[in-house]
C-alpha cells in the first residue's frame, strides 16, 4: 500500500513538472526575446533558444520516463506508457531537427541570412517537414492522452476539463494543418495573419500543460499547502 502511494506521488510530481514547464514555455521565450515571432519553433534561432531547447528536451525525457496506468481488460485504446513514449520521442525529434530558418521576419532574418546557425539550425525545406510532422505527432498524442487516457478511471472530478483540453489541442492542430495547406497552395492567404501559428501553438501548449497540472492534483496540492501555511502562521485553526 505504501509503495503504491509512493508511485502515485512520483507520477504526480512528473505531471506537475510537465504542466509547469508547459505554462512557462511561451512566457519565457517571449520575455527573453522581448517580442513575438510567427512560430514558437523560430525562437530556436534567438537568445530564447536556451529555454526552448531545455523545456522541450525536459518534456521528452519526462514523458519517456512516465509509465502511467496500464489498460484494463475492458478498456480499449493505447496505454499511458505507449502514448507518453511516442509523444516523448516526437518532441525530442522536434528539438534535434529544428524548423528551417526560412521566410522569417524581425531579427531572425539576420541569423538566417548570415548562414551561421546555432546547433542544428538549417535552411533545408525537406528537413523542415520532419520537424513539422514530429511537432504535429507530439500534439496529437498529447491530445489523445488528455481526451482518452486521462478520462479513464473512477475519479471523474476533472474529466470535463481533460476533454476540453484534449479537444482544444486537436482542433488547434487541425486549424494549423489547414493554415499550412493554405500557405503551400497560396489560395486564400488573405485570411491568415502573421501570428496565427504562434497563437494556435500557444493554445495547444497551454491546454496540454493544464491537463497535466490537473492530472497531477496541483489544485489539491495548492489548497493543502495554503492550509498548512495558514496553520503555521496561526491564521487558521
Amino acid at each position: 500500500m505504501k509503495d503504491n502511494i509512493e508511485i502515485l506521488n512520483s507520477y504526480n510530481r512528473i505531471r506537475k513538472l510537465i504542466g509547469i514547464l508547459g505554462l512557462l514555455l511561451p512566457v519565457l521565450i517571449v520575455i527573453s526575446y522581448w517580442g513575438f515571432l510567427p512560430s514558437i519553433s523560430l525562437f530556436y534561432y534567438t537568445r530564447s533558444a536556451v529555454f526552448f531547447i531545455a523545456i522541450l528536451a525536459a518534456f521528452g525525457l519526462l514523458l519517456i520516463s512516465y509509465k502511467g496506468y496500464e489498460i484494463k481488460e475492458n478498456e480499449k485504446g493505447l496505454s499511458d506508457n505507449l502514448v507518453s513514449h511516442l509523444g516523448g520521442f516526437a518532441i525530442l525529434i522536434v528539438v534535434l531537427v529544428p524548423t528551417a530558418c526560412l521566410d522569417t521576419v524581425f531579427n531572425v532574418c539576420n541569423v538566417c541570412n548570415s548562414g551561421e546557425y546555432c546547433l542544428f539550425g538549417h535552411q533545408i525545406k525537406w528537413v523542415n517537414y520532419i520537424h513539422l510532422i514530429s511537432a504535429g505527432l507530439f500534439f496529437f498524442f498529447m491530445g489523445y492522452m488528455s481526451l482518452i487516457n486521462f478520462t479513464r478511471g473512477i475519479d471523474k472530478k476533472y474529466h470535463v476539463m481533460y476533454k476540453i483540453c484534449g479537444i482544444s489541442i486537436w482542433v488547434s492542430l487541425a486549424l494549423l494543418i489547414i493554415e499550412f495547406a493554405i500557405r503551400i497552395s497560396k489560395i486564400g492567404r488573405g485570411y491568415i495573419t502573421l501570428y496565427d501559428v504562434f497563437i494556435l501553438e500557444t493554445v495547444m501548449v497551454t491546454a496540454f500543460a493544464t491537463s497535466w497540472l490537473l492530472k497531477g492534483r496541483t489544485i489539491e496540492y495548492v489548497i493543502e499547502f495554503t492550509n498548512r501555511l495558514f496553520r503555521f502562521l496561526g491564521m487558521k485553526k
